[in-house]
């Protein structure tokens, strides 16, 4: 009797083991990874926050915030709900600081990898890889996040990235802004912005395509946040008079007029916002003070602790307005990278002859006849991107270019598409899915 008890056991571990085999199958191996490595294209070992760490954030930020919120990401964005809205934070600065912390583990290296993309020897960028195994053909949507967007913190934006591979089951490749501190420090000429970012993108998008992993892609999607979404259009401009890869762009607050909008929170007059703004960006570009050595007007930013008056952030761009007069890819290189490149009237020469930074990232008048569905979401008195600025210009007719085939949805809640605090998970969800079209 004894025996039998034993074989059956036996037989009902075989029975559960092999239960889990297949899931056991989808676990990605090193081997998998090596096969995305290409020339221009080097896999990390290493996830977020992890192997070589490049950050500027302030530390233990995160522990902060669970001190002094007692933040329960996790419970939170598990509430579902038929209702669109949760409860509203008891302050907008709860639902700011809410809005940056949504639980989402990206640390199994099987599965989460970081990548230095070197389309250049002078130009390198860095990506997280979300990836669910190396089997079934998924989505790719690419991630372009904003302002100082970095992938060993992936703060704003992790809500997107979450949604993108938990929720729509797609796979991810999340690119750092211009502004991270990884992109500062590992590179002698900076920039920031659409043109720049866009070329990125567009470059990042060949160089997948033309790795193993393309057979792997069902499709491929684009979605940016903030300053990250200012070039998604010179993507779009490119990618359609090419390989026309991408089937649609999602964009959260994005920014339209670089100039206007960093005049506004330049304002030479005291303002507390501006200055915070200012002081802010100090903290997180501080590897500009070693690419700018010589420029001592940038060390006078501790003045505007005493006056309010931002200045660091102005000299800054005036040393791009006259150091980046083209992109940092040249266009004889992307020529050299893409085959058969194929370029938008006129956007070549524009890209060629510019005179200066602001100049070179307005090329609304090159923005035409683009038939890639773009979907906006914008939040209502946005502080950092602000809408009467940027994207209510596109939404009244009075932004140059053409937008026949972008769609327009103005939220009712959020503050700069920090969704998390004030809307329910499943609606969110919905927005995203809808926005691409999936």
């Amino acid at each position: 009797m004894q025996c039998q008890v034993k074989t059956l056991a036996f037989l009902a571990l075989l029975i559960i083991t092999f239960s889990f085999e297949p899931a056991r199958a989808e676990i990605l191996t090193p081997t998998d990874w090596q096969t995305l490595k290409r020339d221009k294209m080097e896999i990390e070992d290493y996830s977020s926050a992890q192997g070589d760490v490049i950050s500027s954030y302030i530390p233990f930020f995160k522990e902060i915030g669970h001190y002094f919120w007692g933040w329960d990401p996790k419970k939170e964005l598990k509430k579902a709900s038929d209702q669109i809205y949760r409860e509203p934070p008891d302050s907008k600065t709860n639902e700011m600081m809410k809005s940056l912390f949504v639980e989402f583990d990206v640390s199994d290296t099987n599965h989460f990898r970081k990548v230095w993309f070197t389309p250049t020897p002078e130009v390198r960028f860095r990506g997280l890889f979300g990836i669910h195994d190396f089997k079934k053909k998924r989505p790719l949507i690419i991630l372009r996040l904003g302002i100082h967007g970095n992938v060993d913190e992936l703060i704003a934006e992790r809500f997107l990235a979450k949604i993108i591979y938990d929720d729509l089951d797609a796979n991810f490749l999340v690119i750092e802004s211009l502004t991270s501190h990884a992109f500062l420090s590992k590179n002698k000429n900076i920039s920031l912005g659409g043109v720049d970012e866009g070329l990125q993108t567009f470059l990042a998008l060949n160089e997948i395509s033309n790795s193993r992993f393309n057979s792997l892609v069902s499709d491929y999607h684009l979605i940016a946040l903030s300053m990250g979404a200012h070039g998604t259009f010179i993507t779009a401009m490119l990618d359609q008079q090419n390989s026309q890869k991408i089937k649609s762009i999602l964009n959260f607050c994005p920014l339209i007029n670089l100039k206007e909008t960093f005049e506004f929170h330049n304002r030479a007059e005291s303002n507390l916002a501006g200055a915070l703004v200012d002081l802010w960006n100090v903290r997180r570009l501080k590897a500009v003070f070693d690419i700018y050595k010589d420029e001592s007007a940038l060390r006078k930013w501790w003045i505007t602790i005493l006056d309010l008056k931002p200045r660091f952030t102005p000299v800054l761009l005036g040393l791009l307005e006259r150091d980046r007069r083209q992109p940092l890819i040249s266009t004889e290189q992307v020529n050299k990278l893409v085959k058969n490149m194929k370029w938008p009237v006129g956007l070549e020469n524009h890209f060629n002859t510019s005179l200066g930074f602001f100049e070179l990232n307005n090329f609304w008048k090159y923005y035409q006849g683009v038939k890639t569905p773009m979907t906006i979401y914008t939040t209502p008195n946005d502080p950092l991107v602000v809408n009467e600025l940027n994207a209510e210009l596109i939404f009244n007719g009075k932004q140059e270019g053409d937008f026949s085939n972008l769609k327009f949805t103005r939220l009712e809640r959020g503050i700069h598409c920090g969704l998390a605090p004030v809307y329910n998970w499943n609606y969110i969800v919905k927005l995203v899915k809808d926005g691409l079209g999936l």
